[in-house]
C-alpha cells in the first residue's frame, strides 16, 4: 500500500490543549477520518481535516503560562466583590458515628469564580481559550468546612491544576472525605431520622468581599447508596454567619438520612420477642397435674438477665444521653416489666391452685375479676333440707351465689320413713352439687392460666408487631 507523504511544514498537529470532540460532530468521527487517510483515502479527506483543525503555534501554552503568572499575584484577590460559585456533589455517605457523634461522607467540589488576571487573547496564544495551572501558583479563596473535624484531600499527592479559561474564569475541583460534628436523635433509635449539615464558608473574608451562591444541579449525579442509611434529602441554603467579628457568607448542605432497621429488628428485637414469648408460656403453661411450678420463676429471671444483656449492647451503639432513652432500650425495658410482672403473678396462681387443692375456694370478687365466673349472672340452688323447729317437716329453701338462704315453703307433715327419704336425697343432692362444684373450680383455675398467658402474650407481641410495621 503506497504512503501519502506530507511536507513538515504544512502537516496539521493537534494542540495538547484541545480534544477531538471539539473540531468533529462526535468523539468517533475524529479516529475513522484520520484512520481512513493513512489506509490510503483520498486528499479530500485530508483536506476536511486540515480545514477543521486550527493552526497550531508551537509554544503556545508555555508562553501563556508564563504570561500568566507574569501579571498575576498568587497573593493578592481580585478587587471589588468576588462571587464564588460552589457546587457540592454528594458520592457516598461513608458512616455515621452515633458515638462520636459524626458524619462521614465522600464529595465531589467545584469552585467557580473570576479573576481579572487571568484573561488574555486567544488569538495571541494560537487560539488556546483554556489552560491549566497549578493550585499553589494562583490565588484561591480560603473556603473550608466550619465544622469539620478531619478532611482527607484524595487528590493532594497528584497536584489537581485549576482550570482557566480566557475570560478569567477559574474551576477548581477536587475529591475529599469529610468528617463532620452533626448532633445526633437517639430518641427513635433504630427508626430514627438524623440531619447532618457541612457549613461551607470563607474562614478570614467577610461577606463584603466573597460571596458563596450554591449549585444543585448535580449534587446527586454520582451518588452511591449507604447500606444502613437510606438517603431522603439533600437541602441547599445560603446564610449568613458570624465568625470572630467577621460576618461571612455561608453555604449549608444539609444531608437528611433514615436507618435502615433490618439489622437490628433481626438481630435485637425478634430475639428479644422470642426469648419473651416462650417464657410466658413457660410461667402459665400446665405440665403436671398437681401444678406445681416453682422452678419456673427461674426461667423468669433467666429472661430478665437475657433482656437486661441486650440493653448493654444497644447502649454501647449510642450516645450516653441524659434526656433520650433510646426508643429499642424502652423496648427491652418494657419486656422486663412484664416478664418480671409475669413471674409475680404465678406466685398468685400458685395460691389459688393451693387453694383448691385443700378444698378451699377463691373469693367471689377475684373470680369475677379475672373472668374466672361470669360477673352478671346469679343462679339459685334448691334443695330440702330439715325444718329445725319440726323434726318431722321438710323446709324447701334456695342458696344463691351470695350465700343468702331463702325458705319458700313447707312441706305437710311426714312420717318417718318419707322424712328419711327425703333427707336421703337431700344428701345425695348435696354431694352430687359438691361434687360438680370441685369440677368447676379445677375448671376455673385452669382458665386462670389461660387468661394470664393470653393477656402477657398479647402485652408482648403489640409492641414488637408495632416496631416491625414502623420499620
Amino acid at each position: 500500500m503506497q504512503m501519502t507523504h506530507y511536507e513538515p511544514n504544512t502537516s496539521p498537529v493537534i494542540p495538547s490543549t484541545y480534544t477531538t470532540e471539539a473540531y468533529f460532530d462526535s468523539s468517533e468521527e475524529a479516529p475513522n477520518v484520520l484512520l481512513n487517510h493513512l489506509n490510503g483515502s483520498d486528499d479530500e479527506e485530508l483536506t476536511q481535516v486540515n480545514e477543521t483543525l486550527p493552526t497550531f503555534v508551537p509554544g503556545s501554552s508555555k508562553r501563556l503560562t508564563e504570561y500568566l503568572l507574569s501579571k498575576h499575584n498568587q497573593h493578592a484577590p481580585p478587587d471589588g466583590l468576588l462571587y464564588v460559585e460552589y457546587e457540592l456533589e454528594l458520592v457516598h455517605i461513608l458512616g455515621i458515628d452515633e458515638l462520636k457523634q459524626t458524619m462521614t461522607v465522600l464529595i465531589y467540589v467545584d469552585e467557580h469564580w473570576n479573576d481579572p488576571s487571568l484573561t488574555w487573547d486567544p488569538a495571541l496564544f494560537g487560539g488556546i481559550t483554556k489552560t491549566w495551572i497549578p493550585l499553589d501558583k494562583i490565588w484561591v479563596p480560603d473556603i473550608i468546612v466550619f465544622n469539620m473535624l478531619a478532611h482527607e484531600d484524595l487528590l493532594s499527592a497528584v497536584r489537581a491544576p485549576a482550570r482557566i479559561h480566557s475570560n478569567g474564569t477559574v474551576v477548581a475541583s477536587h475529591p475529599a472525605v469529610h468528617t463532620v460534628s452533626c448532633e445526633i436523635n437517639i430518641r427513635h433509635f433504630p427508626l430514627d431520622d438524623q440531619r447532618c449539615a457541612i457549613e461551607i464558608a470563607s474562614w478570614a473574608y467577610g461577606h463584603e468581599k466573597i460571596r458563596l451562591h450554591a449549585h444543585t444541579d448535580h449534587s446527586l449525579e454520582h451518588y452511591k447508596r449507604n447500606e444502613e442509611w437510606h438517603l431522603l434529602n439533600l437541602n441547599v441554603s445560603e446564610e449568613k454567619y458570624e465568625h470572630e467579628g467577621i460576618e461571612v457568607s455561608e453555604v449549608k448542605f444539609e444531608i437528611s438520612v433514615k436507618r435502615r432497621p433490618l439489622f437490628y429488628m433481626v438481630t435485637l428485637t425478634f430475639p428479644s420477642y422470642i426469648m419473651c414469648a416462650i417464657s410466658v408460656v413457660g410461667l402459665f403453661a400446665r405440665f403436671s397435674t398437681t401444678g406445681e411450678r416453682e422452678e419456673r420463676f427461674t426461667l423468669g429471671v433467666t429472661a430478665i438477665l437475657t433482656m437486661a444483656v441486650l440493653s448493654l449492647v444497644v447502649s454501647e451503639k449510642v450516645p450516653h444521653s441524659s434526656t433520650h432513652v433510646p426508643l429499642l432500650v424502652a423496648y427491652f425495658l418494657f419486656n422486663m416489666v412484664i416478664v418480671s410482672i409475669a413471674a409475680m403473678t404465678t406466685g398468685i396462681v400458685m395460691k389459688v391452685h393451693r387453694l383448691g387443692r385443700y378444698g378451699d375456694e377463691p373469693h367471689e370478687f377475684w373470680m369475677k375479676l379475672f373472668l374466672l365466673r361470669p360477673i352478671f349472672k346469679t343462679s339459685n340452688k334448691r334443695r330440702y333440707r330439715m325444718n329445725p323447729e319440726e323434726p318431722t317437716q321438710v323446709i324447701l329453701v334456695s342458696e344463691t351465689k351470695n350465700g343468702e338462704i331463702i325458705q319458700t315453703k313447707k312441706t305437710s307433715e311426714l312420717n318417718g320413713a318419707a322424712v328419711k327419704e327425703v333427707l336421703l336425697s337431700s344428701r345425695l343432692e348435696a354431694l352430687e352439687e359438691y361434687i360438680k362444684k370441685m369440677v368447676n373450680r379445677c375448671e376455673s383455675i385452669k382458665r386462670l392460666d389461660i387468661v394470664f398467658m393470653f393477656f402477657f402474650l398479647s402485652t408482648v407481641t403489640i409492641p414488637v408487631a408495632v416496631l416491625f410495621y414502623l420499620s
